[in-house]
């Protein structure tokens, strides 16, 4: 008989993130919100969420941009705040962390963090990976929130057609049953 308890969990998430394997919803993923529960308004510009589990994020939008500008500056960097939230739906406390090869300390040159209150930048916390210890650690019920991303100066989105995220929650303590 099931407890509902899980060690781990692997969803993919990509630049058109995908989930995988996660039918239980140990994980959920949702648009950021505010602290009055409205969506912000970076995760209404740059994210969909579809019915079949499938994150996407577009920064080359440009709807309230003066002229023709569309994308990233490549001379500053870049940051996109407050997009996605992930809640721990599980009944155990889970180490969150991120694989992608986007990401700057696994080759890349994308930033990941999660704020984790509204506005206080000084509450950042990295999401890159376990190896470089930045993770964050979610009780049950406990969220990541309000994930953001971030090009650093001198890159651009440019060098990237599509890539993936993928968002780990193992089991404080390791996987050893």
């Amino acid at each position: 008989m099931g407890t509902g308890a899980f060690t781990s969990v692997r969803a993919d998430r990509s630049i058109s993130i995908e989930t995988a394997g996660d039918a239980g919803a140990f994980l959920s993923f949702e648009k950021a919100t505010d602290g009055d529960g409205n969506v912000t308004p970076n995760a209404q510009e740059y994210v969909e969420i579809t019915g079949d589990n499938t994150v996407s994020f577009d920064f080359t939008q440009s709807d309230d941009t003066a002229g023709s500008a569309s994308g990233i500056n490549k001379n500053a960097k870049s940051t996109f705040d407050n997009l996605i939230d992930i809640q721990n739906n599980g009944s155990q406390e889970v180490v969150l962390s991120v694989e992608s090869d986007l990401i700057a300390s696994q080759g890349g040159f994308l930033g990941i963090y999660a704020e984790n209150s509204q506005g206080d930048s000084s509450d950042n916390t990295g999401l890159s990976d376990t190896d470089s210890g930045q993770t964050t650690t979610l009780s049950p019920g406990d969220a990541a929130t309000n994930i953001g991303i971030y090009v650093p100066k001198g890159n651009s989105l440019d060098q990237v057609e599509s890539g993936t995220f993928t968002f780990i929650a193992e089991r404080v303590g390791g996987n050893q049953d």
